[in-house]
């Protein structure tokens, strides 16, 4: 078969049935990239922009575009200062090494941060292209703190602290503007993790292009219209050597819904396109700058205007299976369990909720280990009396 393009002989096939050779391939790719940024015109020319590195084929094709990009001499010239950050943890050492030799075969810095961080509160910004060391208390209460959660909670906060950590290493470097390497694939599964685990309403948040709950700092996905299947001919094309580290725990809702969405696609082209171009109309486009925000994830916590949630939906449950019908005739009917429930704050099975956490969090602190709460959380829920 021939390529589509410019029918010389194709080396790629894309969804079975598209054929390109390497060149028309590899202007496509980099199209979509730098259409993806233009067409939502977040960037400003020589702004300082910081890059999260994984190892995985995202960030490293990533890194290789922005790379591209800046070394045009044209007036396609990606006109940026780029630096690159990654977090890694005890079992990713080796990882966080192979990144460093990567970032400087591209002579960009690296800043590489140890996650434990986020328990003290204090991001200090470590020399750029070394280690940043961790006292051992540390390192040994945040692996208490991950340990303590089921492997669903762990994979979603651990998603938090990394959001938490971009955003605050790039304030010190003077970025406004993150690029994360979330592709097609990455996201379809994170809208279906969402709603499955009642973050339904920060799904224009963690999956849309641009996520700016930080006032300050904007997290951007630039390369969320290219799918996996597309990175993997890139990278075999520029003989690129990303370094695969799956952080997803096993045997978790993450995980079965990743192998759920790959398995399907695999029979069916268009399911993560379809699920991706579905997650682009969900959003709440209400106006909330004076809403309160989460502790943790910074999400509005807005709920006056939302009609009944999951929240709701389980403390409904929650008063029903507690208290007898018969003996109490006050729980006869559903709105009397809904009065009840919206003038009794002590029958929520999350306390904390709607008012200093949203729901996804308030879950998630309801699994943890509250001993090893970060130092900035436990102040901030000290600051509002709760006596943690």
């Amino acid at each position: 078969m021939n390529c589509k393009k410019c029918y010389s002989p194709s080396t790629v096939i894309l969804r079975k049935k598209d054929y390109y050779c390497d060149n028309c391939f590899m202007l496509i790719t980099n199209h979509k990239f730098r259409a993806c940024l233009g067409k939502n015109k977040v960037l400003i020319p020589y702004e300082n922009v910081m890059i999260g590195l994984s190892g995985g084929v995202g960030s490293t094709v990533l890194l290789d575009l922005v790379h591209h990009a800046t070394s045009l001499e044209n007036t396609k010239k990606l006109r940026i200062s780029p630096f690159c950050l990654h977090l890694y943890d005890d079992d990713s050492r080796e990882l966080a090494e192979s990144i460093i030799k990567q970032c400087q075969t591209y002579k960009i810095d690296v800043f590489v941060v140890h996650q434990a961080v986020y328990i003290n509160s204090k991001y200090e910004l470590p020399e750029a292209n070394t280690l940043q060391k961790i006292c051992e208390s540390e390192r040994r209460d945040f692996k208490d703190l991950m340990n303590s959660m089921p492997p669903s909670a762990a994979n979603d906060f651990l998603l938090k602290i990394k959001r938490i950590l971009l955003v605050e290493f790039a304030k010190k470097i003077n970025c406004s503007v993150v690029f994360t390497a979330e592709t097609t694939n990455t996201l379809a599964v994170n809208l279906l993790t969402n709603l499955a685990i009642g973050r339904g309403s920060q799904v224009q948040y963690d999956v849309g292009f641009c996520d700016n709950r930080d006032d300050k700092v904007k997290i951007i996905r630039p390369i969320k219209d290219i799918s996996i299947e597309e990175l993997n001919y890139y990278v075999s094309i520029k003989q690129l050597t990303p370094v695969n580290y799956n952080h997803i725990k096993s045997k978790s809702l993450q995980s079965v819904i990743s192998s759920f969405v790959s398995e399907l696609q695999d029979n069916f082209q268009a399911t993560i396109s379809t699920v991706c171009k579905t997650a682009d109309k969900i959003g709440d486009q209400r106006e909330s700058i004076n809403s309160e925000k989460c502790l943790i994830c910074e999400s509005d916590l807005d709920m006056k205007n939302m009609k009944m949630s999951a929240f709701e939906a389980t403390n409904v449950s929650r008063i029903v299976s507690l208290k007898d019908s018969q003996a109490d005739p006050t729980y006869q009917e559903t709105s009397d369990i809904l009065h009840h429930m919206q003038n009794n704050t002590n029958t929520s099975v999350f306390p904390l909720i709607n008012k200093y956490l949203c729901y996804g969090c308030s879950r998630n602190h309801s699994e943890m280990n509250l001993h090893k709460l970060p130092n900035q959380l436990q102040k901030a829920l000290r600051t509002n009396n709760l006596g943690i």
